[in-house]
């Protein structure tokens, strides 16, 4: 499996090594990245309890965390923070942060803040984190208003993705890590897209050898467009990652982010985004929603009235929203994403086309 090097024009440099077990060799991978000060290991409590001999061998005093999107917040990244003082880590420190999405974007968001930013290192331990929140610097946490709405981009020193982790997820973890490979796939096309094709219910099952080539190929394409646009500040690039991420994010806050994995609901506003692709052509508008339907969502799809009214108000809050003005990631073609702005009576087909 291969080790990326990603390159970043604000002079951020990340390291970022694919490979099954690697997590046995992550101190001398630190060293390797030039990270030698003192180290404080963040952690998924939950983790803790299955992986507890290698991440011991990291750190004999890790912080294990109980963390859920629930704690997603700024109170959960003060907590951190303090103990990190408490600890008295100074500023030739670094962070380690083992475990989910969640997990990283906390850790990666305190990181950024502590001492005003200290090195951090990225340990993605879900198939959603390894394709998604592991790589690219972007850290956050949620206010009551929406998902995402504070944070900073600070990029980790080093990401390691390490597929043997993946064999303790339950099935519906996998599934939510495929809706973002298959988001991926979508606006990459080419080998990937067919991989997924291929091997998509093998990968869910578990299958090291179906999951490897889907890890690579989605890491590929997130870290070629976030090295051109590391803070999503043209229409072309990194921005483009949101694909189905306008209703999914709505979704999300309108559940209470207890309702749907982040994966289930970026799968459903993919249904929703391809809704809205107008110039896609109809061979390639089945095809994208044939891969799209073999996602297993195992969250009802039947939300009352007052939900789905909500969920339209959160994509007028948006990150994408620009001067009042809803923005959604559209395909011209597959492989060919574009930006387009969207009209209220869009917004509420594409929610419908989501949750049909």
């Amino acid at each position: 499996m291969p080790t990326l090097e990603v390159q970043f024009k604000s002079g951020a440099r990340t390291t970022l090594v694919i490979e099954p077990g690697a997590i046995a060799r992550l101190p001398r991978l630190c060293a390797d990245a030039g990270l030698t000060g003192t180290s404080a290991l963040l952690c998924d409590a939950k983790l803790l309890q299955l992986h507890r001999a290698q991440l011991l061998a990291i750190d004999p005093q890790p912080i294990a965390r109980p963390i859920s999107e629930e704690w997603k917040s700024l109170a959960e990244v003060e907590a951190m923070c303090e103990t990190f003082a408490n600890r008295g880590l100074a500023r030739d420190a670094f962070i380690i942060a083992v475990g989910g999405g969640v997990l990283t974007d906390l850790a990666g968001l305190a990181a950024a803040i502590y001492l005003r930013g200290v090195p951090w290192v990225s340990v993605p331990t879900t198939l959603l984190a390894q394709v998604d929140a592991g790589l690219g610097g972007k850290t956050g946490a949620n206010l009551r208003a929406g998902k995402n709405l504070v944070g900073a981009f600070h990029q980790p020193r080093l990401v390691l993705c390490d597929p043997a982790l993946l064999a303790t997820l339950p099935p519906r973890e996998r599934w939510t890590g495929l809706g973002e490979v298959v988001k991926c796939a979508l606006l990459g096309g080419g080998a990937l897209l067919e991989q997924c094709e291929a091997n998509l219910e093998e990968a869910a099952a578990g299958d090291a050898a179906a999951l490897a080539p889907l890890i690579e190929g989605a890491v590929r394409l997130k870290a070629r467009l976030v090295a051109e646009d590391e803070r999503e500040r043209t229409t072309s690039g990194r921005a483009m990652l949101n694909f189905g991420h306008t209703v999914g994010h709505a979704l999300e806050a309108a559940t209470k982010y207890v309702h749907f994995t982040h994966g289930e609901a970026v799968a459903l506003g993919l249904k929703g985004a391809i809704e809205l692709s107008e110039s896609l052509p109809a061979g390639e508008r089945e095809r994208a929603l044939k891969l799209v339907r073999r996602l297993q969502i195992a969250a009802s799809l039947a939300l009352p009235a007052e939900q789905r009214e909500q969920a339209l108000l959160a994509m007028t809050r948006d990150k994408k929203v620009r001067k009042g003005v809803v923005r959604f990631v559209v395909l011209d073609r597959i492989g060919a994403p574009a930006l387009r702005e969207v009209t209220a009576d869009e917004c509420r087909r594409a929610l419908a086309a989501s949750l049909a």
